[in-house]
């Protein structure tokens, strides 16, 4: 251990301690032996601070790839604004839930869900096709009648 000059204790070996070692086993990271994880508190307190942001990602990778969708989640991911959803959805070109009882009203806002595979067949029924290429015209002199010059020109 290394004294500091503000007379906290700090690890040698804290330097050693590679990320892609911790990357490999993050999800071991309480077996993990890293040269100073017995000794060091600080070492100790970063392999938990790392387990707890690999934990972190882990949920938000979960979430992010659920199956029901907003309109909010829509307009963000597509770029648009969310009138522009309600708007698609209004018209049937994407199919969406309504969570909430209307009878026979049309949704206030926030009460749709819609399923990512329908976002993804719309999304495919919107593709654009190239357009089909045009054959090559041979452009023929344009021939004009013969018109008398009544003017002499």
């Amino acid at each position: 251990m290394a004294v500091r000059p503000d007379n906290q204790r700090t690890c040698q070996s804290s330097s050693n301690l590679d990320i892609s070692v911790i990357q490999k086993n993050q999800n071991n990271l309480n077996s993990f032996t890293g040269p100073s994880s017995k000794s060091c508190s600080v070492c100790r307190n970063l392999l938990i601070n790392i387990q707890q942001f690999f934990d972190m990602l882990d949920t938000a990778d979960k979430s992010s790839a659920s199956d029901w969708l907003t309109v909010n989640d829509i307009a963000k991911e597509l770029k648009i604004s969310k009138t522009i959803v309600y708007r698609i959805i209004r018209k049937g070109e994407l199919e969406a839930v309504n969570i909430v009882e209307t009878n026979g009203k049309i949704a206030q806002r926030s009460h749709y869900r819609i399923k990512r595979s329908s976002l993804n067949q719309y999304l495919g029924s919107k593709k654009v096709k190239p357009l089909p290429e045009e054959p090559v015209r041979i452009s023929l002199q344009r021939q004009f009648p013969k018109v008398k010059n009544y003017l002499g020109l």
